[in-house]
């Protein structure tokens, strides 16, 4: 046997012929008591309060913070650690947040917030990932409400989100009349968390600067559901089709000349793309245009579907044309953000028609740009 496994084996006799000690281990009680954020890193939490060191040193809001404003009796604390599932107080805020302000921005039935957050909340529970997309929109909320923890609340949005995902995923593949509600407004909610996340580089809603427009596959996605199941024109209570999701949008002045506007686009529509394969789609998105115009400022007509039913309505043929930056329909789409811009009193829309109009700007050809000058006028946009 070498020296080295003759230091390291069994407790022996030693060379006196006594009996070596044996080693014991101080026992060490692991403590469970840290904060969220330390067991999210899985990191030793030192449990200093109101705030523990790691939190402070990365100048995060720490749940001991919130304990502290609020120390709960040891009996209240230790009946709530023994429930399973159990709220955190992030999901409590979120929940309370969105309950008292984020559902009462989305509201265009005649009786108000109240009954739209009844039904997207009997919804949410009976589907978690609905819920968790209504808790990541009050987070986007949040962030946009709260600014100085704008990166807290969005770490805690993409949370929900994910989550969201995974679970709302496999439920599309199996689309029927029983989960028909729960994956409308699913979808919605996601189209609404992608503008609530604000304007990103080089997305412009129907097209991407290098790449395809992830918002547009998902507006497409609603429209094929909604087409699917016929819930545009369904008479259930509870549908969430394109006209129930946005909040009803107050009168407006007419624009100016609107009509001359849109006679001028026509014939240059017409002019370039007749005798070419997608002249009648040219002439189709023109029409619905005028259409949803007329709808807004002529008849009063203040739904959701007013806006955003030009992108519903056209073909997919002109909208994988508008994502490939063809001049005509990017032209037609400058005059479709007028529309968009009355949607700009809404948190979750501000920002979005300069930087979609920059877009087109900087993605048109010079010799188109002066179409652009109506549009450009109508959104109050300063070009570069």
């Amino acid at each position: 046997m070498s020296s080295t496994q003759s230091n390291t084996g069994s407790p022996s006799a030693n060379e006196g012929g006594h009996t070596a000690r044996k080693t014991t281990r101080r026992s060490h009680r692991k403590s469970r008591a840290g904060c969220n954020n330390c067991k999210a890193r899985r990191i030793k939490c030192d449990e200093t309060k109101p705030s523990c060191s790691n939190c402070e040193h990365r100048k995060v809001r720490c749940d001991f913070t919130q304990q502290s404003a609020f120390p709960p009796r040891h009996c209240e604390a230790s009946c709530l650690n023994s429930i399973p599932g159990e709220l955190s107080i992030s999901e409590i805020e979120l929940t309370y947040h969105y309950a008292t302000s984020t559902c009462f921005t989305l509201s265009a039935w005649p009786t108000g917030g109240v009954s739209r957050q009844n039904q997207m909340a009997e919804i949410g529970f009976k589907n978690p990932y609905v819920l968790h997309l209504m808790l990541a929109f009050a987070a986007v909320h949040l962030a946009h409400c709260r600014p100085h923890r704008k990166e807290e609340y969005t770490a805690i949005a993409n949370h929900h989100y994910e989550r969201a995902l995974v679970l709302v995923t496999p439920q599309i593949a199996n689309l029927n009349p029983e989960n028909s509600d729960a994956i409308l407004l699913a979808e919605q909610l996601i189209c609404l968390i992608s503008w609530g996340r604000g304007p990103q580089p080089g997305e412009y809603l129907a097209f991407g600067r290098d790449q395809r427009s992830d918002w547009l596959v998902m507006f497409r996605g609603i429209r094929a559901t909604s087409s699917n199941v016929q819930f545009l024109r369904s008479d259930r209570t509870n549908a969430s089709a394109a006209n129930g999701i946005l909040p009803p949008l107050p009168a407006l002045e007419v624009p100016e000349e609107y009509e001359k506007q849109l006679d001028s686009l026509m014939e240059l529509v017409k002019s370039i793309s007749k005798d070419t394969p997608s002249y009648r789609d040219d002439v189709e998105a023109v029409n619905i245009l005028r259409e949803m115009y007329d709808n807004r400022y002529r008849s009063g007509d203040s739904e959701y579907h007013v806006s955003f039913g030009w992108l519903y309505r056209v073909t997919d043929d002109f909208l994988e044309r508008l994502q490939q930056r063809d001049p005509i329909p990017m032209i037609i789409y400058a005059y479709f953000v007028v529309l968009v811009r009355i949607l700009e009193q809404f948190w979750y829309m501000q920002g979005w028609t300069h930087h979609i109009m920059s877009g087109i700007w900087d993605l048109l050809p010079r010799e188109h740009r002066a179409w652009l000058e109506w549009p450009i006028k109508r959104i109050g946009w300063v070009k570069p």
